[in-house]
């Protein structure tokens, strides 16, 4: 039997909403979901499991069905999925109230919290959030039913902090489950070889997931139990450290920064961090460089010829008084000396 474990899709999603490539990332992430399918297509594999946060928040009926089509073009999988805490189901909602088209089934641990496949021989358990947190750890003595006659038994489960079921690791890797498929943790992890594993989300969704995103695969049979991660996100976000001195000129900044970002490449998304000396007095403008590149922040962690440790060395009594008074306040320092430097000028 083979599957694929994705979750956090968190479709509807807008990462970094106030940058304008916002809605780039929003249909981006809904693309990579499409491509997931395509890839289960192509591996055939039997199941797609989906540890919960498929939405970004409680879904529309539009959202479901938009999702619901997609799912219909898989020609072999059949999908089974939990609601998370971003996408908890409500009593008489759209979600917990829908009929799919496709082959999914929901997990709502009400009307069901498994679903058997007698053909795979293989049992899904698993439940859904019914409001978005849960402290209790109702995972940890979940066990597979003895009475089921699958040789092969899976748990969806979503959680792992104090808020959204807190997971004891040890307790679930001794439960009876042959894997465990878990989601809401966005960073993917390979907690126990072949049995225990976040999926993490399937597209980076903030600035903090850095690193490969993607999914996991899975094979389970009388013979071999393997489970391994697949890079598969479009994006991934990383940090940029470019380091500068306060002799270099405006232009010479930027293009290092510009160059450091080409090498490498377009496709990622970039947080830049300044970091040696600079000139207090330079501008430096990186809007080619943001118009070009997807970049979420640039940070400057220079030090510049006008900090207060510096200052207070100087042999100017004026210099020495001025910093002294201003020492708290960085900003109107650095404007202080701006101003005496051009009146000393003139």
């Amino acid at each position: 039997m083979k599957f694929i474990h994705i979750a956090d899709v968190h479709w509807g999603a807008r990462p970094e909403r106030e940058q304008t490539f916002g809605r780039i990332r929003e249909q981006e992430i809904k693309e990579t979901f499409q491509r997931v399918i395509d890839h289960a297509n192509k591996q055939q594999v039997d199941l797609l499991l989906i540890a919960g946060d498929l939405f970004d928040q409680p879904p529309t009926q539009q959202e479901l069905r938009e999702v619901d089509y997609l799912l219909s073009r898989l020609n072999h999988t059949r999908t089974v999925l939990i609601a998370g805490n971003h996408d908890h189901l409500e009593l008489h909602d759209a979600f917990s109230q829908y009929k799919w088209n496709s082959e999914v089934y929901l997990l709502d641990g009400k009307q069901r919290d498994h679903i058997s496949f007698e053909d795979l021989e293989t049992t899904i358990y698993g439940f859904s959030y019914w409001k978005n947190q849960i402290t209790k750890p109702l995972y940890d003595r979940m066990k597979p039913d003895e009475s089921e006659s699958s040789d092969f038994s899976i748990l969806l489960a979503h959680g792992g902090d104090e808020s959204h079921i807190p997971i004891q690791r040890e307790a679930l890797k001794w439960s009876g489950f042959d894997y465990i498929a878990l989601g809401h943790i966005h960073k993917p992890e390979i907690i126990f070889e072949d049995l225990m594993a976040y999926a993490g989300s399937l597209e980076p969704l903030d600035h903090t997931e850095t690193g490969y995103h993607g999914l996991i695969e899975g094979e389970i049979s009388e013979e071999k139990k393997q489970i391994t991660f697949v890079p598969f996100a479009k994006r991934m976000y990383t940090q940029v450290e470019v380091m500068i001195s306060d002799e270099m000129s405006a232009l010479e900044i930027v293009d290092r920064v510009e160059t450091e970002l080409s090498y490498r490449g377009r496709e990622n998304i970039y947080e830049i961090v300044l970091t040696g000396s600079i000139d207090p007095q330079i501008h430096l403008d990186f809007y080619e460089i943001t118009s070009q590149y997807m970049v979420t922040d640039i940070i400057y962690e220079t030090k510049n010829q006008w900090e207060y440790e510096q200052l207070s060395e100087e042999d100017d009594f004026i210099i020495q008084k001025v910093a002294d008074i201003l020492k708290d306040e960085p900003e109107a320092l650095r404007y202080a000396m701006e101003a005496l430097t051009y009146a000393r000028e003139k």
